[in-house]
């Protein structure tokens, strides 16, 4: 990951308007290096204090330079070990430097500084090399390869171009902050670089799915597909459809002033633009069809939305406007998907969204799922019946619980239930408020019962207190208007613990200072067999025992944490209370379903929860 922060920081001290300059440069411009494939190191970031032993990058350039100084034999390899640690401390003492032995931001500087008017093209070569422009060795022959490498160094670093190792030319390549290229990718390469690659190429619709951080088939079709969009943008030189991710192909992807822009896509259209434009409506929530290469009539619709929610004209056109908008990693998801009509057996982001305004409006306690069926038709039941009792003329619309028109579907999302002129007295206004208490973590689901009893003011005490409304514990026109809205606060935990049973995996978000909530664990488990881990909302969690025995099933495990009753979070199986007795088939079940209702996780991950998640501390939300 230190790479990214390195071209990050290149970006960053480059002008907007030298990149936007070296863009349209790059546009039908020749010179780019078409036949290299540039896997030098970078250019580290100098942190002060810091060694850098650890820098792969670094050592191998500061090690290039001690064996050139007859300090070290051998090759750069990379490795901070005895002979380097010797080398580096022999040149520190003649250099009257600290001898730490260490690479030292100031050992660094002192021995890859190079006076720009002294520089050989030997140098210019190195340094070619060491931003990532040219490979090999440097031999002190300025060539065609050399030329071409510096070309490319000087359109991207927005200079003059031709090839020549110039006075300005060298006060830019040996700058502090000279451009480096980003490393190459290709196939098999694994880690954070191919996540980020990964992400990107999702981003601009060039990808479906989830980042795996792996360089597989698909990621080199993602990686091709893109290519081609820029040779047909215009960037013939230095680009080629391989499907490996060279040092410009990476560079044009991952920089600020890059638009994927290449035309407008309108209605009907069906090309790989209106594929991509589609992709990216899908993944922010706007439409949820899945994306085809045609812009059909709903996804002219779903881009509509999106202009809408950007404060655009939705003239359902997507010309570079809208494009650049869509595209960008600030583009808004959806607040909800383009409405159509949804029935009994369907699924996608328009069941979920009509599901949510479902809990919103107090007409069911059970999660949403997306998936429309038993669950969602009864909460549809209970609308209608809600209607019909206040005289509401849209209790028609869901007369038939096993389908909702996209009218019906359009009405929960614009909130038909803020509840302003119920009878807050009445038992289903009571439940309606219950649940959705519930809903928002502040009453368990055992107190959903049609009484307003202590637990229940209690509860809207402190959603009030919450929400900054007078603390009454009365269920008033202003707090129900406040407990239906979508705006409505939570309660606040130090914790939340969401536990998908789909996907086999608990994820743990811990409240900021300013009350949103991050991402800090993920942890792959094995819940139970034939659906038998309960779902819901779990508000009394704590820990339990560091070993813990099960009786019915003469087993131990580690670090229990109760959920509810005897359902737990533990560690995997043991056949004692010793860490010697563990039963790996337990371990080798994680990421399926194995256990009688439990959650089981690895040692450290349940040993990480038991520690974190006191109790009162975490709300637990499986679904």
């Amino acid at each position: 990951m230190r790479f990214y922060h390195i071209i990050h920081h290149a970006y960053r001290r480059a002008t907007r308007r030298a990149l936007a300059a070296l863009l349209a440069a790059l546009l039908g411009c020749a010179g780019a290096v078409a036949e290299q494939t540039p896997s030098a190191e970078p250019t580290p970031i100098i942190e002060d204090e810091a060694w850098m032993d650890g820098d792969a990058a670094a050592l191998r350039i500061a090690q290039r330079k001690l064996i050139e100084l007859s300090l070290l034999a051998g090759s750069a390899d990379g490795v901070y070990g005895p002979k380097t640690e010797a080398a580096l401390r022999a040149y520190q003492e003649q250099n009257g430097l600290e001898a730490s032995g260490h690479l030292d931001a100031a050992t660094y500087e002192a021995l890859t500084h190079i006076d720009p008017a002294t520089a050989t093209d030997k140098d210019v070569q190195q340094r070619l090399i060491d931003l990532g422009y040219l490979k090999g060795k440097a031999d002190g022959i300025f060539g065609p390869r050399s030329q071409e490498a510096l070309r490319l160094f000087q359109r991207l670093s927005g200079l003059s171009v031709n090839g020549k190792p110039s006075e300005a030319a060298k006060e830019a390549l040996f700058a502090a902050d000279a451009l480096a290229l980003p490393p190459s990718l290709t196939g098999g390469d694994k880690g954070d670089e191919v996540e980020k690659l990964q992400r990107q190429l999702i981003q601009f619709g060039f990808m479906d799915g989830e980042p795996d951080a792996s360089y597989g088939q698909s990621t080199l079709n993602a990686v091709r597909s893109f290519q081609r969009h820029l040779i047909d943008q215009g960037y013939t030189e230095g680009i080629t459809a391989d499907g490996a991710a060279s040092p410009l192909t990476l560079y044009c992807l991952y920089n600020e002033a890059y638009s994927c822009y290449l035309k407008d896509v309108a209605s009907g259209d069906k090309d790989g633009e209106a594929l991509r434009i589609e992709r990216r409506l899908y993944q922010l929530g706007y439409m949820d069809q899945d994306a085809d290469d045609t812009l059909d009539d709903y996804a002219v619709e779903a881009l509509k939305l999106f202009q809408d929610q950007m404060y655009m004209e939705p003239d359902g056109v997507a010309d570079r406007v809208t494009q650049d908008a869509l595209f960008s990693a600030e583009a808004p998801p959806a607040e909800h998907c383009a409405l159509h009509d949804i029935a009994f057996g369907d699924s996608g982001i328009a069941v979920r969204d009509a599901q949510e305004a479902l809990i919103c409006g107090g007409m069911t306690a059970s999660l949403p799922d997306g998936k429309y069926g038993s669950a969602t038709e009864t909460a549809v039941t209970k609308l209608h019946d809600y209607l019909v009792k206040r005289g509401d003329p849209n209790a028609e619309l869901y007369a038939d619980a096993k389908a909702l028109s996209a009218e019906a579907v359009g009405l929960l999302a614009e909130g038909l239930l803020d509840g302003s002129d119920a009878d807050p007295s009445d038992e289903a206004e009571i439940r309606r408020v219950q649940q959705r208490l519930y809903t928002l973590y502040y009453l368990p689901k055992g107190g959903i019962d049609g009484k307003m009893g202590p637990n229940s003011r209690a509860a809207l005490k402190e959603f009030q207190a919450t929400n900054q409304l007078d603390e009454s514990g009365e269920a008033d026109v202003e707090t129900r208007a406040a407990l239906f809205s979508r705006n409505a606060a939570a309660k606040r935990y130090q914790y939340r613990i969401e536990v998908s049973i789909d996907r086999q995996v608990v994820e743990i978000y811990e409240r900021t200072i300013v009350n949103s909530y991050d991402l800090v664990q993920s942890f792959t488990c094995s819940t139970g067999l034939h659906d038998s881990t309960p779902r819901g909302i779990f508000l009394e969690g704590f820990p339990v025992n560091r070993w813990h025995y099960f009786e019915k099933f003469n087993c131990w495990a580690q670090y229990s944490y109760e959920i509810t009753g005897d359902i737990m979070f533990h560690s995997v199986i043991y056949g004692s209370n010793s860490e010697s007795s563990l039963r790996r088939n337990s371990v080798y079940a994680l990421g399926n379903p194995a256990s009688h209702g439990c959650i089981r996780l690895s040692v450290e991950d349940a040993k990480w929860l038991f520690e974190h998640c006191k109790k009162g501390k975490a709300v637990i939300v499986i679904s």
